[in-house]
This record gives C-alpha cells, sequence and structure tokens, in this order.
C-alpha cells in the first residue's frame, strides 16, 4: 500500500496528564516510549496515535519553540462504543470543553459530538 495514513500525533504541554484524561475517557492503553515525551495510544482495533511534549516535539531533529494555536485546526474522529453525549459528558467531567452536543449527521449515518482536550486538541466522537 501506499500513501496510508499511519499515526495522528498530538500535540501537549503535560504528556503524563494528557495521558491519564485519555485513559479515563476511553479506557486505551498508551504506552510511554519514552515516559513524558512520546506516548503511543493503542485504541484497540484501528489506527494508533501519539502524544508528544511541545517542548521536544519528537520525532523533530530541530524543534522550534512552540507558537500559540489559534483558528482551526485538525479534528481527530474516534469510533465509540456507547453515543456521544456520554463520553462528551465524561470528557467535561475531565476538564475538558464542549463544542458542540450530540447531533446526527444525515448524509454519513451518525451521531456525533466533539470537545477540545484541556490541552487544545479537538476530538470528534462519533457513533454510527
Amino acid at each position: 500500500m501506499t500513501n496510508t495514513l499511519v499515526f495522528v500525533d498530538m500535540p501537549t504541554p503535560d504528556v503524563q496528564a494528557t495521558t491519564e484524561f485519555y485513559r479515563e475517557l476511553f479506557g486505551w492503553t498508551i504506552n510511554p516510549r519514552p515516559q513524558g515525551v512520546f506516548h503511543q495510544i493503542v485504541p484497540g482495533e484501528g489506527l494508533h496515535l501519539g502524544l508528544f511534549d511541545e517542548a521536544a516535539q519528537v520525532p523533530d531533529p530541530a524543534p522550534l519553540p512552540q507558537q500559540p494555536r489559534a483558528g482551526l485546526h485538525s479534528r481527530v474522529y474516534i469510533l465509540v462504543d456507547a453515543a456521544p453525549s456520554e463520553y462528551l459528558n465524561k470528557a467535561v467531567l475531565l476538564g475538558a470543553t464542549a463544542l458542540w452536543e450530540q447531533c446526527y449527521w444525515e448524509e454519513f449515518g451518525g451521531h456525533h459530538a466533539s470537545f477540545l482536550d484541556p490541552w487544545g486538541n479537538q476530538i470528534v466522537m462519533w457513533e454510527k
């Protein structure tokens, strides 16, 4: 296969706190590689994700100073096993900011809801 998406990394100033947030929210296995610098998220089936320290920016060989985030940015979609509203409520209790409540997207035949994690990464939870 060529030109295949293999991984998505999310920046964070606190890799350990972000690890605990996603472990608690989705029950994911998260492997520190190395601890506090880059953590590999293994969400069961599907693609793996990563969390990287904004300061170190592994694997960038010459990281630049982190710029403040502004405007729109990429979204990470997570296929969930229950109503997205259930995960949205839990995410908010863990410190996330709700972006939109559960609604139906007719064109794709599924329900979704979205939040910004405490570090500014946007997650859309999807249930078909």
